[in-house]
């Protein structure tokens, strides 16, 4: 829709040189609002698909709002396809140590001990994969680039 789209045309442009595009006639609060107003609704759509899987209470968003933080940091700031990228990434990295690092550690060291410590080191997984991209491209895997 940022891409292909007049009103994304519009937003990319009032994010880069506001001031011509409001010469242009175009209200830029008002479409600023509009934007607003969409991805509140997504994330209202998002809470209540969320909901019934999750139990809902104050402060439910926390652990989701670190998640996309990671996952923007790894697919660079200001690209949607980066975004995406890096939350595939995420999502594999964290599925693939849940289930192989218990397995892994069981052939190192006792049951119990292994599954305690895979369980902290895949919760960590995500983390060293952000710290792993951030070492080698500072910007995230698709920075954009202006």
């Amino acid at each position: 829709m940022i891409h292909w789209t007049r009103v994304g045309m519009l937003v990319r442009a009032g994010a880069t040189h506001r001031q011509m595009v409001r010469a242009l006639g175009v209200n830029v609060a008002l479409l600023y609002t509009a934007v607003f107003g969409f991805g509140a609704l997504i994330a209202g759509l998002a809470g209540v698909i969320a909901g019934p899987i999750t139990s809902v209470q104050v402060g439910m968003g926390e652990q989701i709002l670190i998640l996309a933080f990671v996952v923007v940091v790894i697919g660079g700031l200001g690209s949607v396809r980066g975004a995406l990228f890096g939350a595939l990434a995420v999502g594999l990295v964290d599925t693939l140590s849940r289930v192989f690092l218990p397995t892994l550690l069981r052939q190192v060291m006792g049951g119990s001990n292994a599954d305690a410590l895979a369980s902290g080191m895949s919760s960590m997984s995500i983390y060293l994969l952000m710290a792993l991209v951030l070492l080698i491209r500072p910007q995230g895997l698709l920075a954009r680039t202006t």
